[in-house]
């Protein structure tokens, strides 16, 4: 069976690859923060947790997609 992706669901790809990144850079920053601030809050605590909010946004309209395109067709 062939899969099926649109154009929109390639844009929504790149996207999530992009902000993986981006949260992935923004924990390691948290990381090496913690180590020289151990009882302060990370700086960029809100950056974080909008960049993991927005991951799962575009995660789950990718799925909607991705069931909307490829369906499996009653057997």
């Amino acid at each position: 069976m062939s899969q099926v992706i649109t154009k929109e669901m390639d844009e929504i790809r790149l996207m999530i690859i992009s902000t993986v990144a981006k949260r992935d850079n923004l924990k390691k920053e948290m990381q090496e923060w913690y180590e020289q601030h151990p009882n302060e809050r990370f700086k960029n605590m809100n950056k974080l947790i909008t960049t993991d909010a927005t991951l799962s946004e575009l995660d789950s309209h990718y799925k909607r997609l991705w069931d909307y395109y490829n369906q499996k067709e009653a057997s």
